[in-house]
């Protein structure tokens, strides 16, 4: 792959003597978007924390490389590591409304971000952030500086997010269910101003989600996880129109079709993403898996080349077309 500005390889992260991100490995082109996808628990946001190296207490990075840029984050001292976050790669994280500091006014938090990481002074700060809001669509910048977050809706929350994630210019943003706590019109929005600011900035998304609707309405990439394994990752168009591994098939037959018999039965995943102690040997979709044979019990499949940008981790990749067949 040319142009690599990200590469993640064999990221581990341990809790408890568990691997829960389990050796993980994916890379991002310049101007990229790439979206991570999957259920709830298989661990798509543990991998983005380990991305920053802002894991919880009880998780520790076991393992692989973060290489930005040439850098290798794993590998640097915790001082140079602070200087990168919100200069080189920023998070947008789940909860806006949870994440800003409701004591601190909208300007004083993007303020700070900028001063922190370009050393100027209070109101060349205060300028670069009154832009940033112009930049992120909201109206009356100066105005909106002096407020509180809890004076604004989750929409604007959102946007005030995104203006502390890029105000230093960083060339990675890893968003993380960026559009979770709206509704569609103000999520309609959001994934419009991401658009444009990848194309006016060149910045790359890392954009993590289980709504397979952003996922096509944003991605050039998607990366595919479950139970901590990366199991697919394809372009967008290819995923959606050949998946070769059966959760990929499953995760897309299981959204609403508009074309879909009145009163057709909606397509499930049956069972639940298992838990890190009951991890068995073989592919961990296996229990779950109506495509699984003996071999899937028994061995892991290692995520390999099948096309073009194109990689699955399964036995049975030849035979999961037939997975995406309406149900009637």
């Amino acid at each position: 792959m040319s142009d690599v500005l990200l590469a993640v390889e064999n990221l581990t992260v341990d809790i408890g003597g568990t691997a829960v991100v389990d050796g993980v490995s994916f890379a991002m082109r310049r101007g990229e978007v790439l979206a991570l996808v999957g259920e709830s628990g298989c661990g798509k946001s543990l991998t983005a924390m380990a991305l920053l190296r802002l894991l919880p207490p009880a998780a520790r990075l076991a393992a692989g490389r973060v290489v930005l840029e040439g850098q290798d984050l794993a590998a640097l001292p915790e001082r140079a590591m602070r200087r990168l976050r919100g200069e080189a790669l920023s998070i947008i994280f789940q909860e806006p409304t949870a994440s800003l500091d409701p004591l601190a006014t909208v300007g004083s938090q993007i303020v700070e971000a900028y001063r922190v990481h370009r050393g100027v002074t209070r109101a060349e700060a205060r300028r670069a952030a009154r832009d940033m809001l112009d930049a992120v669509g909201i109206p009356d910048a100066e105005r909106r500086l002096e407020q509180y977050p809890f004076e604004l809706s989750g929409g604007m929350c959102q946007r005030i997010m995104i203006a502390i994630a890029l105000v230093c210019g960083p060339s990675l943003l890893v968003a993380d269910e960026p559009t979770t706590a709206l509704d569609v019109t103000i999520q309609a929005q959001i994934l419009d101003l991401m658009r444009k600011l990848v194309a006016e900035r060149g910045a790359s998304i890392l954009i993590i989600t289980h709504d397979m609707g952003v996922v096509a309405d944003i991605a050039d990439r998607v990366a595919v996880m479950y139970a901590g394994r990366v199991v697919e990752v394809a372009p967008v168009a290819e995923l959606f129109a050949s998946p070769r591994h059966p959760y990929t098939a499953l995760l897309l037959a299981s959204v609403p079709r508009l074309d879909a018999t009145p009163k057709a039965q909606l397509a499930t995943i049956e069972g639940r993403v298992p838990s890190p102690d009951e991890f068995g040997v073989g592919c961990r979709f296996a229990g779950r898996c109506p495509l699984a044979v003996q071999r899937c019990h028994e061995a892991p499949p290692a995520l390999a080349d099948i096309g073009r940008d194109h990689a699955a981790a399964c036995w049975r990749s030849a035979d999961v077309a037939r997975l995406m067949e309406p149900a009637s």
